[in-house]
């Protein structure tokens, strides 16, 4: 009887297993082309990574949107032209739902998403 509830367990559980896969979709962060010398630029590649780890949770993770802002539509130039001004709004949040970052990221940290952002997402 035991033998057949682990089965029966295991089953269900591959189950959601394969559930959850299916609804991960197209849930990619999107890469870092190469350059035309196959080399990968590293502030983009830093940028990336930041995106992933504090911004792709809200603003999904191909800047789609979702609690957050959408930020793959091309709007963010005509939002922040400048990328400085962009530097502000993540250094100290924007109203209720942005959140400053001003103390988790640095200047050159907050630049490379800032790139990221603007070059890959857009």
């Amino acid at each position: 009887m035991q033998r057949f509830l682990k089965k029966k367990w295991e089953k269900v559980l591959s189950f959601f297993f394969l559930l959850l896969l299916a609804s991960c979709g197209n849930n990619v962060i999107p890469e870092v082309p190469a350059g035309p010398d196959g080399d990968f630029e590293g502030a983009l590649l830093e940028g990336r990574e930041i995106w992933g780890t504090h911004c792709a949770s809200c603003h999904g993770p191909s800047g789609q949107g979702g609690r957050g802002a959408k930020l793959n539509d091309g709007k963010i130039f005509e939002n922040y032209s400048e990328p400085e001004a962009m530097i502000n709004v993540i250094n100290n949040g924007k109203g209720q739902g942005m959140p400053a970052f001003n103390s988790k990221l640095t200047l050159s940290e907050t630049e490379a998403v800032i790139r990221y952002i603007r070059e890959i997402l857009n």
